[in-house]
């Protein structure tokens, strides 16, 4: 089916794809397939409108944004209106899309302390001394100790989830000196099997992997090469994948998993799943999946919002405006209005590795920090390039009074998160769902942790002060200045992430 939509007056809409947000409120132009494009991040099936309206359905469609008009296609499309307010919108997708019961969160060790992530640390050369190492030095540089992630190559294939021998010779030893020390730990996982191995040869002999429209194995062609793909709507793969995560966990003390990948994007037009259903279900059952585990975290989603996940921000570019600094804010907003509520930044000065291998990659210091003091006001912040070995002094002093911050703040985060998880709000706000109407709805560079922080950091290179827009409200600064409703000039010099404390109204 193909809509023509007329919008309401001064209306504008939000939602579909998190890797979006940069573009949000949508305007002429600007056009999405959730059908076969998520952009590298989560999606769900709904807009929402300033004005109350939302279009939605249970499965991928295409939208268009134009002058006066937008255009929808694709099956079983509603538009119905729901208030008047942004706000009233996401609250009636919540009522529509949140799985049924009471919803939980993630552990606090995840709110409260950093996660660490060997990827741009380490990239595809990972190994047990390196791991090792990594953390020990986390510890002696004034860190706190917290999920520890190990990336990608730690097994011997995709699929076949088991420690590489060569490169971690005795993983047990290495996780048990790792609890001593504090961390959690988290392995990275994926959906994919590498073709040519054993294990791909019991699946296959299973069905369990994604097929072809001609019957035969498909093989899909991802950042790494080219691999089979676990069918996931197939109950006999995910029994199989289960299976071999309860192994890990029960023989070497493993306490969850990174599942990556599952876009649709990597899935062709003639792939066939198992029950029929779009390439998007790959991504909202592997969601589900990660769900089931205390510890976990994801990068994709379908119409996976209000689950206990944690989900991180695609990887971004170390870079002020070209897919880097300038995204985390409204993608973090935009993941929260997509029904993801316990979210994380990218890892801090950006994880996409093909960046920091470009001609005349320069590594900027200043932007490290400023992403630092971004994620830090996030629910959760992730490192994984190591600060101590990139920074000055100075600047990883910087670094280590945010991860201060982000700690003291470890109670009002938690307790913000039940709070949303009892009532499906997002943990990050923008201004126009917390204060509709008030002309806040292009306003992408500040944003609420729940409802009593605005946080509103420096954004660009080599700047030291920047416009804040203060809502109704009395707010207190950390100097315990007050602001009334308006738009003030606030110093923003390297040492300070401006954080506005709502103390009255």
């Amino acid at each position: 089916m193909k809509l023509t939509i007329d919008y309401l007056e001064e209306e504008r809409f939000f939602g579909g794809t998190v890797n979006d947000g940069i573009f949000m409120p949508y305007s002429a132009g600007f056009s999405r397939d959730l059908r076969v494009w998520h952009a590298g991040n989560q999606a769900s099936s709904f807009l929402l409108s300033d004005r109350g309206r939302t279009i939605y359905s249970d499965k991928p469609f295409k939208y268009e944004f134009f002058s006066d008009h937008m255009e929808v296609e694709g099956e079983d499309i509603f538009v119905e209106r729901n208030g008047d307010t942004l706000k009233s919108a996401y609250t009636s997708m919540c009522k529509k899309f949140a799985p049924a019961g009471k919803n939980t969160i993630p552990p606090e060790i995840m709110f409260s302390s950093p996660q660490y992530n060997t990827w741009i640390e380490m990239e595809w050369d990972c190994t047990q001394d390196k791991v090792l190492e990594y953390a020990d030095r986390i510890l002696s540089h004034g860190y706190p100790a917290g999920v520890l992630m190990i990336d990608d190559c730690w097994c011997r294939a995709y699929g076949d989830w088991n420690f590489n021998a060569a490169s971690f010779p005795d993983p047990k030893a290495m996780i048990d000196k790792l609890h001593r020390s504090g961390f959690k730990v988290m392995l990275w996982c994926c959906p994919f099997v590498s073709p040519d191995t054993a294990v791909f040869r019991e699946l296959e002999k299973l069905g369990a992997l994604v097929k072809k429209s001609d019957g035969t194995t498909a093989i899909s062609h991802w950042w790494n090469g080219y691999s089979a793909v676990l069918d996931l709507t197939n109950p006999t793969a995910t029994a199989w994948f289960e299976k071999q995560a309860s192994a890990l966990m029960d023989d070497f003390g493993i306490d969850g998993f990174k599942f990556d990948a599952a876009d649709p994007e990597y899935y062709d037009d003639d792939f066939v799943f198992s029950d029929g259903s779009e390439r998007s279900t790959q991504a909202k059952i592997w969601a589900e999946i990660g769900a089931k585990y205390s510890f976990n975290e994801l990068r994709a989603g379908f119409n996976a919002g209000w689950l206990p996940v944690v989900n991180r921000l695609r990887d971004k570019n170390h870079s002020w405006d070209n897919d880097g600094l300038n995204t985390l804010i409204p993608d973090g907003i935009a993941m929260g209005l997509c029904g993801y509520q316990y979210l994380c930044p990218d890892m801090i000065g950006g994880g996409m590795v093909p960046d920091f291998h470009r001609d005349g990659f320069v590594f900027d210091e200043e932007l490290f920090v400023r992403y630092c003091q971004v994620a830090a006001m996030f629910p959760m912040m992730q490192f994984s390039r190591a600060p101590w070995k990139v920074l000055s002094e100075n600047n990883q002093k910087i670094c280590l009074d945010a991860v201060g911050l982000h700690s003291d703040l470890a109670e009002y985060i938690i307790q913000t998160a039940k709070r949303c998880a009892a009532s499906g709000e997002p943990m990050i706000r923008n201004l126009e769902y917390a204060y509709p109407h008030s002309g806040y709805a292009t306003v992408n560079d500040e944003f609420l942790l729940g409802e009593d922080i605005l946080v509103a950091p420096q954004l660009k290179k080599g700047m030291s002060t920047r416009q804040v827009v203060i809502p109704d409200g009395i707010w207190e600064d950390a100097a315990g200045k007050k602001y009334r409703k308006g738009i003030y000039s606030i110093d923003t010099p390297i040492t300070v992430i401006p954080v506005f404390k709502r103390i009255g109204k």
